[in-house]
């Protein structure tokens, strides 16, 4: 089996799904648990790792007469997401906080309180592989990215001055995902059919990446409702 090595720049598009304490999607009806943007200036990942403990034990004389060190463990992965700008129910559905509206509805801001971070969404981003061929099939690639069980998001230090400021939010992975293949054709089957992962996550996974040739979705006006067995009008 050949293995595919590949660059990746740019950050494209950025699609958010709202999860239950289970790590599933959410897919009750009027449940708005879907957003796609394009407005994201980057995405940091820093791995957080549980050192394994290191056992020494020397004799009389000085010497090492016992050596052991149990395996090191990733704890879980610190997304943080800095935005061009304030987008309301993206940071709602990270944080878990207040969508502010205005006289027609439309989400205009967002208030924060000091209630318990209870929120959960799964973050996928796309990214370009440069310098690579479309391939016989006329498929262009593209880095796809998942992290499928997020909590405990938080906004960042907000300077308003007379520079652009910035937005950043950040949050925390945790295990026991329940993502599987996901509800959304993100890879190509031997076909060529655009469809679900292929292989299922597990339930310890924080994050998943690889190539794929399937095009990232269309930005959404907002939140949008996310039913189940959905999936991309643009990717069928």
């Amino acid at each position: 089996m050949p293995n595919s090595t590949w660059p990746s720049i740019h950050a494209k598009k950025m699609r958010l799904t709202k999860l239950d304490g289970c790590g599933q999607p959410i897919t009750t009806a009027g449940n708005k648990s879907m957003l796609v943007t394009k407005g994201i200036v980057k995405v940091s990942l820093t791995a957080e790792y549980e050192d394994g403990e290191d056992t020494v034990k020397k004799d009389g004389n000085g010497d090492i007469c016992v050596q052991h060190k149990d395996p090191d463990q990733l704890k879980y992965m610190a997304p943080e997401i800095e935005f061009c700008g304030v987008d309301p129910e993206a940071w709602a559905m990270i944080t878990g906080q207040d969508v502010v509206t205005d006289g027609a509805a439309n989400a205009v801001g967002i208030a924060l309180g000091s209630q318990p971070i209870e929120a959960n969404f799964a973050l996928e981003l796309w990214t370009d592989v440069p310098g690579a061929a479309c391939g016989a099939s006329g498929f262009q690639p593209f880095g796809y990215w998942l992290i499928p069980f997020i909590g405990s998001g938080r906004l960042g230090d907000v300077e308003l001055s007379v520079s652009a400021a910035e937005f950043t939010l950040s949050a925390q992975t945790k295990p026991g995902n329940g993502w599987a293949s996901g509800p959304y054709n993100v890879v190509r089957d031997e076909t060529d059919v655009a469809v679900p992962l292929l292989t299922g996550l597990k339930s310890s996974h924080h994050i998943w990446f690889q190539q794929t040739t399937v095009a990232p979705p269309e930005p959404t006006d907002g939140a949008v409702e996310l039913t189940a067995g959905e999936t991309d009008p643009e990717n069928p």
